[in-house]
């Protein structure tokens, strides 16, 4: 991978891991994580589309795309953030890496072999060790909340380089505008009734929120990682998301004021440590020279 690869997979994580992190906040003074999430793609569909109206991409294969990779994987993002620490749901996001290359297996696109195996079995173990004993029925829906959303996004993103005919900024656009009606409808169905009122009693300083977790933690990031997704595999990209919870427990400590639990830093360690091992692929074998004749 170009080191100018590098560096853009390591900007996206830059921005991840403290928008996820300050967007607890949000999700919970002033929206709800459907309303958020309706609000977060009808933007980034305005602020994109003029610019990419038209998708090379089959419709049916954007909507399946879009309700997995946007909607879905959304919605349970912001209800994880509002039913836990920011810190534990940004380290739980982790498992879409072992997810991922699960579904590489079964898609064919790699083959098992043990390294991989030990690396997912450590990275289960460090997600027990973050979660410990939920001592509430919250806890345990918002940790069943980023187990659906890192399942969700991690198949998604295996199977987009296979289906999809678009990249980058055209491919976001095409998916934020399936995913737009997509929400409303769930919004609608969901929080119908409370919806007009919640919107009404959300001050400006909630929508600038939005508008800022819009532009520079779904428009610009993912606009990157789905110019990156189509030029490079799925097992050499994802890793990168391994420094996003380093990014997003440290603002988590530092602007939202929580406690830094010995779990979280052993767990923590315990998944960074299987993921490593996941990616690590050691030095390549060289053929040897044949003598000179």
């Amino acid at each position: 991978m170009p080191l100018t690869h590098i560096a853009l997979a390591v900007f996206i994580q830059v921005l991840w891991g403290p928008i996820y992190t300050l967007a607890k906040p949000v999700v919970g003074d002033w929206f709800s994580p459907v309303l958020l999430v309706t609000v977060v793609y009808a933007t980034v569909a305005l602020l994109l589309s003029p610019f990419y109206p038209r998708a090379k991409t089959p419709g049916r294969t954007l909507f399946i795309l879009a309700f997995f990779g946007c909607t879905l994987q959304s919605t349970a993002v912001y209800y994880g953030l509002k039913l836990l620490p920011a810190s534990m749901a940004v380290l739980l996001m982790q498992l879409s890496v072992p997810v991922a290359i699960i579904t590489s297996w079964v898609l064919g696109r790699d083959k098992p072999n043990l390294k991989n195996g030990l690396g997912a079995l450590l990275c289960l173990v460090g997600v027990a060790v973050v979660v410990g004993k939920p001592d509430a029925t919250s806890a345990y829906l918002g940790i069943f909340a980023m187990l659906v959303c890192a399942v969700s996004w991690a198949t998604t993103q295996a199977v987009i380089p296979i289906v999809a005919k678009d990249h980058g900024t055209a491919l976001y656009a095409a998916l934020a505008r399936y995913a737009t009606p997509q929400m409303i409808v769930a919004a609608l169905l969901l929080e119908g009734q409370s919806l007009l009122p919640t919107i009404q009693a959300i001050p400006l300083q909630g929508w600038l929120g939005v508008i800022g977790i819009a532009a520079f933690g779904f428009a610009l990031p993912y606009s990157i990682w789905y110019w990156l997704l189509m030029r490079h595999r799925v097992d050499e990209l994802t890793p990168f998301t391994l420094l996003m919870p380093v990014f997003g427990v440290v603002t988590a400590t530092w602007q939202l004021g929580e406690p830094l639990s010995e779990g979280i830093v052993l767990g923590g360690a315990v998944i960074l440590l299987g993921l490593g091992i996941i990616v690590w692929r050691g030095r390549p074998k060289v053929a040897p020279i044949p003598p000179a004749q």
